[in-house]
């Protein structure tokens, strides 16, 4: 059962004292429905989308954003009972602590709303994504970005998808990040300008982030086995042993993780989006219940962070 999972039970002993309130805009989603119950037995303060209805004040503070300029109030009016809006208009206002959707709504519409009524922290220019992959047998973590937003990200992109994974991976397991800028070539063992946009991407991680264990460009079999490593690369940095990975685009990313997750047995939690001024994070819209729980766990600790 997922409370056995070791990340799953960690966060909810974390929580106990303090629960967080979460919201869950897709209430009509059984998947959503059984996840609230689990969630609830387990100390979850779950908030109901449906018991916030002071629509007056939602239809003011919705007025203050630049992009309901011009709007007309029944504009206003239907657009603020839509329950994702809704529920994204309470997260701005403080009435709860955190988000999670997409079990049926897509990604690009969770990001925008969310871009529109909570914005971007003052740390980041892109919202990026990560996913946390869970080893079916050791119950080992590892973190693959960006697998669900910037399609082809540039240099300065990589290094900021590196970063929010790097923290991500550390709040979700408490290890340390140990990253690998991935691509089909080693410290330089095939020239392409795919390959020079992941070697600038290290070099300038490095020189931000010089605490941040990491390497690049590297292929993946040189990234988690210490063998193969030891043969490509001289005194490697990681020694085959990085737990969170860098993919040059979009598509690699997506492809990687889903390989990783269907065919490896990994469960897949996210997208973990990463840059929201609020905890705010997505689900696959062919997710679990299982994995709307660990999301939803994500989220939490990651409110309970924030407030400290």
């Amino acid at each position: 059962m997922i409370i056995k999972n070791p990340y799953v039970k960690g966060i909810i002993d974390k929580i106990a004292k303090n629960p967080p309130k979460l919201i869950l805009p897709e209430h009509e989603d059984l998947r959503i429905q059984d996840a609230q119950k689990f969630l609830s037995h387990s100390g979850f303060s779950i908030q109901d989308v449906n018991s916030f209805n002071d629509y007056p004040s939602y239809i003011e503070h919705i007025k203050n954003k630049k992009f309901t300029n011009n709007w007309t109030d029944e504009m206003l009016e239907k657009y603020t009972k839509i329950p994702l809006i809704k529920s994204l208009i309470v997260l701005d206002m403080g009435y709860v602590d955190c988000l999670v959707a997409g079990a049926s709504t897509s990604t690009a519409e969770v990001i925008k709303s969310s871009i529109r009524i909570i914005g971007l922290d003052n740390f980041s220019n892109w919202i990026s994504s990560s996913f946390f992959l869970v080893n079916p047998i050791n119950n080992k973590g590892y973190t693959y970005a960006d697998c669900g937003v910037i399609p082809e990200p540039d240099v300065d992109q990589l290094v900021s998808i590196a970063y929010q994974a790097s923290k991500m991976h550390k709040l979700v397991s408490n290890e340390d990040p140990r990253v690998a800028f991935l691509s089909f070539s080693t410290k330089g063992s095939a020239k392409h300008y795919k390959v020079k946009r992941m070697q600038d991407a290290a070099e300038i991680f490095g020189k931000k982030y010089p605490d941040i264990l990491h390497e690049g460009e590297l292929q993946f079999d040189a990234a988690v086995n210490s063998i193969v490593a030891n043969k490509k690369i001289d005194n490697s940095i990681l020694n085959g042993d990085a737990n969170v990975f860098i993919f040059p685009d979009l598509s690699s990313g997506n492809i990687a993780y889903k390989i990783t997750q269907y065919l490896a047995g990994y469960s897949a939690w996210g997208p973990l989006l990463q840059g929201f001024k609020k905890p705010i994070h997505d689900l696959s819209r062919g997710c679990s219940v299982d994995d709307i729980i660990c999301v939803s766990c994500i989220a939490a600790i990651e409110s309970l962070k924030n407030k400290d």
